[in-house]
């Protein structure tokens, strides 16, 4: 970068990667130092030549989509769950993000507030490490219907309509189960077409290696290092215990069958709920698009990054 001088002013020059021009900056509206870092973050790097365009993560997504043609990659600041949205929304479009944590855990972050300012620049001219992450997919050829919760505008913002066919992406995990009213539910499991378990449990949850570390690891899972490709299959409470955990190949479908006579649901990285009918089979398999990350650390550092962030519980 070099600096020319005309008259009093002084003109920053740049010479940006050609995959760097375009980045989203993308804040949580209800966390005020978010915004305020976010702003100062879009300053920084449109101060060095970069179109940077300043969003927010929790807008309704039919508002927010239109905002995101064009961007070579992005800054997600706020929590897991932030994270978490935004990885499934910009998978779709191959765009790569950074977190800066703002939540308690931050397992999804790279960056703490406190260097952003100092790292975030960094990334319009150095190439970090691109590191894919296996998301899932999950649908249902029988109509679900969104759960909403009234007077909550994110949920509502999150929600995606009802549809024959409609399908799901999740990051971390996608949880088949009982809903609000505490009674098992029976669930049926098959595994590329071939019946596999039956069981009475709270549910069944199907977690990508990135979700190791989340809900799975509470209901006693696996740790898995998230560079890995495979499906981790955990029963919630179940009655009895056919398994503990399995670890199927990504390659796996997985049909969930799950048969109450009170509400079920089917959560997608615990943020968007539905309604399961009984009877009706909810399939997950890997999707076709994987999250992007832009890390700056060797992976090596996610062993001693667990450690650390396991001990915050």
């Amino acid at each position: 970068m070099a600096v020319a001088e005309s008259g009093r002013e002084a003109r920053v020059t740049t010479s940006l990667r050609e995959d760097r021009r375009c980045v989203g900056v993308f804040y949580h509206r209800r966390v005020e130092a978010s915004r305020a870092l976010a702003e100062a973050l879009v300053a920084a790097l449109a101060q060095r030549g970069a179109e940077a365009r300043l969003l927010s993560a929790w807008e309704a997504r039919e508002l927010l989509e239109p905002r995101l043609t064009g961007l070579n990659w992005a800054v997600v600041l706020g929590g897991d769950g932030t994270v978490l949205r935004m990885a499934g929304i910009l998978a779709e479009r191959g765009v790569p993000l950074i977190g800066v944590n703002f939540g308690r855990l931050g397992f999804l972050a790279e960056v703490s507030p406190e260097d952003a300012l100092a790292v975030i620049p960094i990334l319009l001219d150095e190439p970090g490490r691109a590191e894919d992450r296996l998301m899932l997919r999950a649908g249902s050829a029988t109509v679900l219907e969104p759960i909403l919760h009234d007077g909550d505008d994110v949920v509502r913002a999150i929600g995606g309509p009802a549809r024959q066919g409609a399908v799901a992406i999740a990051l971390n995990d996608v949880f088949v189960g009982r809903g609000r009213v505490a009674h098992a539910v029976r669930i049926e499991v098959a595994v590329d077409g071939r019946p596999l378990i039956q069981f009475s449990a709270d549910g069944l949850l199907v977690a990508t290696p990135t979700g190791s570390t989340a809900y799975s690891l509470s209901a006693g899972g696996p740790v898995v290092t998230p560079g890995m490709r495979a499906l981790l299959l955990t029963p919630v409470v179940p009655h009895p215990a056919p398994v503990r955990t399995m670890v199927l190949p990504d390659c796996s479908v997985i049909d969930i069958t799950l048969r109450s006579d009170e509400e079920s649901v089917c959560s997608i990285d615990g943020q968007r709920h539905y309604m399961v009918p009984s009877g009706t089979t909810v399939r997950i398999e890997a999707a076709e698009h994987p999250a992007r990350f832009l890390r700056l650390g060797e992976p090596e550092t996610f062993y001693q990054t667990l450690v650390e962030r396991i001990s915050r519980w």
